[in-house]
């Protein structure tokens, strides 16, 4: 191991085999704050969606707009659910920007899916009770 160039070469050889180490790992953690970000702008989506759709809920229980003060109201909660469908519009844009392939907020979608079909299975498995069905007459029955 006297020889100066295997000395070199082994050094050299540890330096690149630190590089790579250290480039797996920059690469490794891009990633994690990619995917971190992509589920950020899904909670913003998500949020943005269902406020949305609280501001359709609220437009629905508006009286008939005869006044100028109702036609006002109605453009108000009209002009926040726009807003909100903007907001999550820029959300699914933003998140494209970061990974064309791969979508947090369809997969929340997905997700949020597949949880209610379970749910509505865990409803009809309820439904099938015999005390939900036949329930028990109060008795008149006094101590």
């Amino acid at each position: 191991m006297d020889d100066p160039i295997t000395i070199i070469s082994l050094l050299v050889g540890v330096i690149g085999t630190s590089i790579a180490i250290y480039q797996a790992a920059v690469i490794r953690e891009g990633k994690k704050r990619k995917s971190e970000l992509q589920y950020i702008l899904a909670g913003i989506n998500n949020a943005a969606l269902q406020k949305q759709q609280t501001w359709q809920n609220q437009i629905s229980t508006l009286k008939k707009l005869e006044t100028e003060q109702d036609w006002e109201m109605g453009r108000l909660y009209l002009r926040a659910k726009d807003d909100f469908a903007e907001i999550a519009s820029l959300t699914i844009a933003l998140e494209g920007t970061i990974d064309v392939d791969n979508s947090a907020i369809k997969s929340m979608m997905d997700k949020a899916i597949e949880i209610v079909k379970k749910n509505n299975v865990l409803q009809e498995e309820g439904m099938k009770n015999p005390l939900f069905n036949n329930p028990v007459p109060p008795s008149n029955d006094k101590p």
